[in-house]
Order: structure tokens, then C-alpha cells, then sequence
């Protein structure tokens, strides 16, 4: 057996992904999308990104809501993908953004200036085969970001565990 050779299958999935964590202290939960390209069934290289959907407050005085949202490269590996029930190891390396929009009479909305972070985000999933091109997963990640200066949020208000469940579709 070999990871590279002669015989190596090849495949792809896309993935839409629903996380849940901590952002600021406050319940965040985010919605976006992962896949790449299946190396023998199991290493993948691909890309994910992510936004933040929940309405943060983050400055009640003025009407005023957090954005954020983070994407990088995605490196996979997929443990038997072939049985029914499998686990799957994940990392994303990349790069964020984070800013707030600001209703100073709650009533019209204005965007302002934004910071860029570093963004790591190692993970495991538990995954069960569907079908032959679709798979559910419920897993982990921790998410990492340094080099947040915006306003009075750092680094720890945005890192923390995040839970996240994907629905996965493509030829495994």
C-alpha cells in the first residue's frame, strides 16, 4: 500500500458546514462551506470559509452588531473512509476579518473599518456514510486567531471550541 503510486483514486467533496461557539463571551453561530480534492479516499486538500450569522451586539449604545468571518487552506485526513461509521482529522490555516456595522439612529446601517487576523483551526469529526456521495459529520475544532487589534476585542474574545455539524456531497 502506498499514498502515492501507480493506483491512486481520486475524488472531491464540497461541504455546507454549520458551527456553534463562544464569540466575544456571547453565543456565535457561524455558516459556511468546505471541500477539496480526495487523494485514495483519504487525504484531502481543499478550502473552507466561514461568517458569522448571529446578531452580536457590540456596542448596545449605538445600535451596533460585530461581523466576522475567517477561511484558509483545509488539509483532511479521513480514517476507513470506506466503513459506515468513520473518524476524520481536520486543519485550517488562513486568515480572518472582523469589523461591525452601526446604526447610529436605528435605522440606517453604515459599514466601518475592520481588522485582518491569523486564523488555525484544528479539528476531528465523527462521519457516517449516507449514500455513495453523501455524508453527515458532527465534530470539534478549537479556533485559534492571533493578531486582532480592533477596538477593545483581542485574540481570546474569538478563540475558543467550536461544535460543527456538515453535510458532505461528492464522490468519496
Amino acid at each position: 500500500e502506498t499514498l502515492l503510486g501507480d493506483d491512486i483514486e481520486n475524488g472531491g467533496y464540497g461541504a455546507l458546514v454549520v458551527k456553534y461557539g463562544k464569540v466575544m463571551g456571547k453565543d456565535g453561530f457561524f455558516v459556511g462551506g468546505q471541500g477539496g480534492w480526495i487523494i485514495n479516499h483519504a487525504l484531502v486538500i481543499g478550502a473552507g470559509g466561514y461568517g458569522l450569522v448571529s446578531q452580536i451586539d457590540f456596542d448596545q449604545d449605538y445600535c451596533s452588531y460585530l461581523g466576522l468571518g475567517y477561511g484558509g487552506l483545509l488539509l483532511e485526513y479521513i480514517i476507513s473512509s470506506h466503513k459506515l461509521v468513520h473518524f476524520s482529522v481536520q486543519a485550517l490555516i488562513g486568515a480572518g476579518g472582523i469589523g461591525h456595522s452601526q446604526d447610529w439612529y436605528c435605522e440606517e446601517w453604515s459599514d466601518y473599518d475592520g481588522d485582518a487576523f491569523f486564523a488555525l483551526e484544528p479539528g476531528a469529526n465523527l462521519e457516517l456514510n449516507l449514500h455513495k456521495i453523501a455524508r453527515v459529520a458532527i465534530g470539534g475544532t478549537y479556533l485559534y486567531v492571533s493578531g486582532v487589534r480592533y477596538r477593545d476585542v483581542c485574540d481570546s474574545d474569538l478563540s475558543g471550541f467550536m461544535a460543527q455539524f456538515m453535510i458532505k456531497f461528492g464522490s468519496f
